[in-house]
């Protein structure tokens, strides 16, 4: 069976991931400026969405030619739409635990993507398939996300037991550079980056999420009125109101074909 993407695909999740395109474009950027080859033929990004990376990666890279994998017809629609202004892009609609229908690529691009799958390691396998001799697979994930603030250690906690509950890991940064060996790779780079982001901006993600994720037959039996009270409580705060920092650790591969 298909993997569950927990988070949406609807008009709130795409509004989500324009924040999220927000908060993450410098470190992704940065990544990417000093990981890249030099000169990249073809790139692909995986489980594109609406094509945010895909556009950072368009910018970044100048690549000949650029393609975009997103399982979900609606994202894939928006991307196609967000992108017709770049004739050198292809949004395809296709499955990413599944063989590539692109291969040869001198970097293959992966955000926020390993933490909705059940099976990283084989992931990352079949991505490696798809680089040409020298290409490089490129991923980031987080490691780590916590604050001492109750409204948003709560909303982890909750979203975490969500994903664990489809087998998934909210954390799967921690463990990128043993899901590479697993998967056979040779890692150039794995690190931790550490970032301190501002609890609004945060709130104003979060609170979208909680809005798509709380529908999830997984998540029919957490507290409706708990459910109320944060959602409440994350609007307070991404309007500006008072809340503890959020600390988080992006977990960064940089991986080859052996």
């Amino acid at each position: 069976m298909p993997d569950t993407y927990t988070f949406g695909d609807d008009a709130t999740a795409a509004g989500r991931l324009d924040l999220l395109a927000h908060v993450y474009e410098q470190p992704s950027r940065s990544l990417l400026a000093r990981w890249a080859p030099a000169r990249v033929g073809l790139a692909i990004d995986l489980g594109c969405g609406p094509g945010h990376t895909t556009r950072l990666l368009h910018t970044v890279l100048e690549p000949a030619r650029l393609v975009g994998i997103e399982r979900s017809p609606a994202y894939a629609a928006l991307a196609r739409e967000q992108l017709a202004d770049l004739p050198e892009v292809e949004i395809l609609e296709e499955d990413v635990t599944q063989p590539l229908p692109a291969d040869g690529a001198d970097l293959v691009f992966a955000r926020f993507l390993l933490t909705h799958l059940a099976a990283p390691a084989a992931a990352l396998r079949g991505w490696a398939r798809a680089l040409a001799p020298g290409g490089r697979l490129v991923v980031q994930e987080t490691a780590r996300l916590v604050s001492r603030d109750p409204a948003l250690g709560r909303y982890y906690e909750l979203v975490a037991e969500l994903q664990a509950r489809h087998g998934q890991a909210l954390d799967v940064g921690a463990r990128l550079a043993e899901l590479a060996a697993a998967a056979g790779l040779v890692v150039e780079r794995a690190a931790v980056r550490p970032l301190v982001q501002k609890p609004s901006e945060m709130a104003a993600l979060h609170v979208l999420n909680l809005r798509s994720w709380r529908r999830d037959p997984e998540a029919a039996d957490f507290d409706d009125d708990e459910l109320d009270a944060l959602d409440e409580a994350l609007v307070a705060m991404a309007r500006g109101g008072p809340a503890e920092p959020v600390e988080q650790e992006l977990g960064e591969l940089v991986a080859t074909v052996g």
